[in-house]
């Protein structure tokens, strides 16, 4: 890390665009996460911000967007969210694939779709049209923007590979950053609650496994909001040390409320739900616990009634961005192994199903981890 460290830091010295000495040493300084280093890196021109398992995390990486514009990068978006491309009209297909038929389905096309601010969505879910919009408020220079969109639940690792090596090649994209709302991504796979882990680890396993390019990162924010799909916070803690020990961590990043990433993220959010009726309860989680709310006495802001008094417990770790090595991630992980090789979706839920009953044949689920109490801890010290 501290040769990587020096050699970003001499790069970015000796690169042109460098005429602010706070910038030279902040290129410099001992606390940058190596993850921001790798960004500041004058090598990489282009990234690509994507999400990691649908939903809304390709939003989260609007808490980056205004930094990676500010060093100058060429920035491609791509949903994979949970959306269906093929309703967004006034949209180019860039890529399509005929499914055959098998004995559990029928034949069927996926698509991916470059979106714009003038495309024409479902008003019930279109955060990516409502997206570009916003973008093309914000930086008006840069308009019109558009955005690869494409249904999660539609891909394995070969067929996801196939559209990632398309983009990349058509934008020489030097650099990946995933987001991930929630914690699942960091599951081994022998956990007590895994989540919704599928999605999130075919975009990981994708990743990993695809040549030339220089950084691939996950960027994990609300962390301690998937404690509602039955991942355990304890469990979530654990993959942290686990990946730090591995030398995948690469550091953490606080959201203060007054960042113009932050505010930025929360504007493009508002814009969103101006837009469509669909609210999403862990964005509203992130954002209470940026704005310095705490507890189960509370409702998120911004959940359409999705949660009741009592139905959530916000944190400070929500509000924090825990940065990581993809390729290293994925050798820790059983389930990318069981699923690396599926050609469908359904083939992948299969053999997901099947890993899981080899490790309960074998006893080797964990128990469902806790975190101590502090009566507990009190308890010890005092006997």
């Amino acid at each position: 890390k501290d040769q990587e460290r020096e050699r970003v830091s001499s790069k970015y010295h000796s690169h042109k665009r460098t005429n602010n000495s706070m910038e030279r040493e902040a290129a410099s300084s001992f606390l940058v996460p190596t993850s921001l280093l790798r960004l500041l890196d004058p090598s990489i021109k282009t990234i690509f911000l994507t999400g990691c398992g649908g939903g809304f995390d390709f939003v989260h990486s609007m808490l980056i967007y205004p930094e990676l514009k500010r060093l100058g990068k060429k920035i491609i978006i791509g949903s994979y969210s949970f959306g269906q491309a093929e309703r967004i009209k006034e949209a180019t297909t860039t890529w399509e694939k005929d499914l055959p038929a098998t004995n559990e389905s029928s034949s069927r096309k996926i698509i991916a779709k470059l979106v714009t601010a003038s495309s024409v969505a479902p008003k019930n879910y279109c955060p990516e049209v409502m997206m570009c919009s916003f973008l093309d408020t914000e930086y008006k220079e840069s308009a019109p923007h558009s955005l690869y969109a494409y249904n999660a639940r539609d891909f394995s690792v070969p067929l996801l590979t196939e559209l990632y090596t398309l983009i990349f090649q058509q934008h020489s994209v030097d650099a990946v950053v995933c987001f991930d709302g929630g914690s699942d991504s960091l599951m081994k796979g022998d956990e007590n609650g895994l989540g919704d882990p599928i999605e999130d680890c075919v975009t990981l396993t994708t990743l990993a496994g695809i040549p030339n390019l220089k950084y691939k990162m996950l960027f994990v924010v609300g962390l301690g909001s998937d404690r509602f799909m039955g991942v355990s916070d304890a469990a979530t803690l654990r993959a942290v040390a686990e990946l730090t020990e591995l030398g995948a961590f690469l550091g953490s990043i606080s959201i203060e409320p007054n960042q113009i990433g932050s505010q930025f993220y929360q504007r493009c959010v508002n814009k969103i739900y101006s837009g469509q009726t669909f609210r999403s309860v862990l964005t509203g989680m992130i954002i209470s616990s940026i704005e310095g709310k705490y507890g189960r006495d509370l409702v998120p802001s911004g959940t359409g009634g999705r949660v009741a008094r009592g139905g959530a417990y916000v944190w400070p770790l929500m509000a924090v961005m825990w940065t990581f090595e993809v390729e290293k991630m994925m050798e820790r992980s059983w389930i990318s192994k069981w699923i690396k090789e599926a050609r469908t979706v359904r083939e992948a839920d299969h053999l997901f199903e099947q890993g899981r009953k080899g490790l309960r044949d074998n006893n080797l689920i964990r128990e469902e981890e806790e975190i101590p109490t502090f009566g507990e801890m009190c308890f010890i010290k005092s006997s």
